[in-house]
């Protein structure tokens, strides 16, 4: 087989450059020129070894069952369709270019607690792996630092891992990085998170042009993939939303700037991670399709940066497109004051409904319900969140009026439901929420 056709049956894109030595769990340094079309090299007998164990292990797996021995059906197919994803792949493409300089050690110091992040997500949700990719990129020196290495497996990054330098080949990074995890990934019940971080607008890719990079994108998103783009220096949105990434962040190119842009995303990152978590473990979720599954987790591009402190306005008098309502209701749904008949009035809700989503607005039973009651019925919302994170649940005091709760009592019911980014609590609520969410 011929190099060029090694390569397009791997990655379906025949004119993709690849680094001479990728292992799925190694710490990695191949170098990669995505400046010029002459550099390409690859051993050919070194990628068809990889292909035939690849397919080996794949083979023997699907023949054998739990214990090892020998089924007649594929058992790897059934289990797919049927487990909840166990495996989070992180992969972080960062701009490298020259004009990155500026921020060189902020950089490094970021993305170094990114890494801390993801670690300590990974010892307090032992059944979820973590892997992590990080791929620097510009056209003279592009390659991966960790190419999906187990985040435990992994190591800080030094100024030895970041020298920023030429121009910034934005297209060919994303689509060599992104199609090469896609592989790695292919048929098997994981998640994947990518971040675009870069200071300036593409201007060297030879390879990948921006059409494909926008197909290739929307292709894994109705897959469930989550895509953001973190920027600088540039049309932020018009540059995300032209590549379809409905999640994106800007950055100042200083110490402070870049400072909060990796709180930010260190937030957001955890966040997810908390939906995934507790998504995975919906008897719902367990029970869907596949295509279900990853049209849900696919949800996740919308809404993904989230802010430190969430608090709902005192006086919740309007709301966004997006926005959600939740107030205290009585068992029999008459909505005839306070929060309730406001909820009735303007946003929808619907009169001897005592509970759930009505119009613009979610209902909670909580005067004639007893405690227990009471906490099983923010359960039901909290499963309702994790599964919309499209929008954002603006809280009201629930149950500290008529139904005689005290904050006390009634707030940290919420905590759960608050990692998740997209619920804001009334600012009475906040002393009871996680003092750093998601960690």
């Amino acid at each position: 087989m011929g190099i060029k056709s090694l390569l397009g049956s791997l990655f379906g894109h025949s004119d993709n450059q690849m680094p001479s030595s990728l292992g799925k769990g190694k710490e990695v340094s191949p170098r990669y020129n995505l400046g010029d079309k002459s550099t390409l090299s690859v051993d050919e007998n070194s990628l068809q070894l990889q292909m035939k164990e690849k397919k080996n292990k794949k083979k023997n797996f699907q023949k054998r069952g739990k214990h090892g021995k020998k089924n007649k059906k594929n058992i790897h197919a059934k289990k797919m369709e049927s487990s909840p994803i166990s495996e989070t792949h992180n992969l972080i493409i960062l701009d490298e270019s020259g004009s990155m300089s500026c921020v060189r050690s902020q950089t490094i110091s970021g993305c170094n607690e990114t890494l801390n992040s993801i670690r300590n997500t990974a010892k307090e949700q032992p059944d979820m792996k973590q892997f992590v990719s990080i791929f620097c990129f510009d056209t003279t020196n592009s390659r991966y630092v960790f190419q999906d290495v187990p985040v435990e497996d992994t190591r800080d990054l030094t100024e030895k891992d970041y020298s920023p330098n030429s121009c910034t080949p934005l297209y060919d990074a994303i689509g060599y990085t992104v199609t090469l995890l896609r592989r790695l990934i292919e048929n098997t019940n994981s998640a994947a998170v990518v971040t675009i971080i870069t200071d300036g607008y593409e201007n060297a890719s030879r390879r990948w042009h921006h059409q494909s990079v926008v197909e290739l994108i929307d292709c894994l998103k109705k897959k469930g993939w989550v895509f953001t783009f973190i920027g600088a220096n540039i049309d932020v949105e018009q540059t995300a939303q032209g590549l379809g990434i409905n999640s994106y962040s800007r950055f100042e190119q200083t110490d402070e700037g870049m400072s909060a842009m990796f709180e930010e995303e260190r937030l957001s990152r955890l966040a997810y991670y908390s939906k995934v978590n507790y998504m995975r473990n919906l008897l719902d979720f367990d029970s869907m399709p596949m295509a279900e599954r990853e049209e849900q987790l696919g949800a996740m591009n919308e809404n993904y940066f989230v802010a430190k402190e969430r608090i709902a306005p005192e006086f919740i008098e309007s709301l966004g497109e997006k926005d959600i309502f939740v107030f205290g209701s009585n068992i029999h749904g008459i909505h005839s004051g306070g929060a309730a008949k406001f909820a009735l009035d303007h946003f929808g809700a619907i009169m001897k409904q005592a509970e759930g989503i009505q119009g613009q607005s979610y209902a909670i039973p909580t005067d004639g319900n007893t405690f227990n009651e009471l906490k099983e019925a923010v359960g039901r919302l909290t499963d309702y969140v994790v599964m919309h994170p499209q929008n954002n649940f603006m809280l009201t005091a629930v149950g500290c009026g008529t139904a005689g709760y005290s904050v006390e009592q009634i707030a940290p019911l919420f905590r759960q439901a608050y990692t998740f980014g997209n619920v804001y609590v009334p600012a009475g609520f906040l002393p009871f929420m996680p003092k750093n969410p998601n960690v």
